[in-house]
């Protein structure tokens, strides 16, 4: 699963932190997406001889899982800044150690990217301190799912976010994916045309570079959004307090008609 955090210039003031600290923000989370804690066995809620119950999750994962993810996001580092950071819990999880073991002899095939290491807890906290430190960060499913809601939030809006799911390349190197916002499908505003389309044309972009290969036109793509940005076009998530806003609809049409300029 890749989860961009990309701050667009016009919308560095809109984050939570500082303009300092996130202006320029780009960075990539690839979270594991179907092992981890929240597949492996055993797991259920049983009952003890006492009566009390008890819940049980297992965090699974073999070398193959892992080194899957690891070499995603060490080819995406090569096309990026060439900076990985595996992030886990080593110091208190065996499954941790496995990581890193995996990511230093997968790191012996890249050696133009640069390879570090991180606890989880410690991203959390250097995400809201430093992000920019950052290009990609790899790591498993649940420290994946909270570090990834934690880094959206950088950019200011949900609204703002694609995401990219990617299968097992076949053997001509094609993969299936799924690509979608981060955000959900927010039933209560549906019909009103309030909502931020952007997540889904920046999701449409991904999905030009990470499956058609089209990265000029994915280029073309992020770019007409980040002109729209620049001109002052803002739906109501991502407006300042009590600045107008344009609908869905509105939005849509300003970045197609940046695209039409530049083609």
């Amino acid at each position: 699963n890749l989860r961009p955090a990309l701050v667009f210039d016009a919308l560095a003031d809109a984050s939570s932190l500082k303009h300092d600290l996130v202006a320029g923000l780009d960075l990539m989370i690839v979270r594991e997406l179907t092992g981890g804690i929240y597949f492996g066995e055993p797991r259920g809620i049983e009952t003890l001889p006492d009566g009390s119950r008890r819940g049980i999750n297992t965090e699974v994962y073999s070398e193959a899982e892992i080194e899957r993810v690891l070499r995603t996001g060490f080819e995406l580092a090569r096309k990026r800044q060439r900076r990985l950071c595996e992030v886990d819990k080593a110091n208190v999880m065996e499954s941790g150690i496995l990581w890193r073991e995996v990511a230093r002899r997968t790191h012996a095939d890249y050696p133009d990217v640069d390879l570090s290491f991180m606890y989880a807890d410690n991203c959390a906290m250097q995400l809201v301190r430093n992000p920019k430190q950052f290009d990609v960060i790899v790591t498993s499913n649940l420290f994946g799912d909270l570090l990834s809601d934690c880094a959206a939030m950088l950019t200011g809006s949900l609204g703002m976010l694609p995401s990219a799911s990617l299968g097992a390349a076949d053997a001509s190197g094609r993969r299936k994916a799924l690509y979608e916002p981060v955000h959900g499908s927010a039933p209560d505003i549906a019909g009103k045309g309030v909502a931020n389309p952007l997540a889904c044309i920046l999701s449409f972009a991904m999905m030009l570079r990470y499956s058609f290969d089209l990265a000029e036109e994915a280029d073309l793509v992020e770019k007409a959004v980040a002109n729209a940005l620049a001109s002052g076009a803002r739906t109501a998530d991502i407006r300042q307090p009590n600045a107008p806003s344009i609908s869905t609809r509105e939005m849509g049409d300003r970045v197609l008609a940046e695209i039409a300029k530049a083609v």
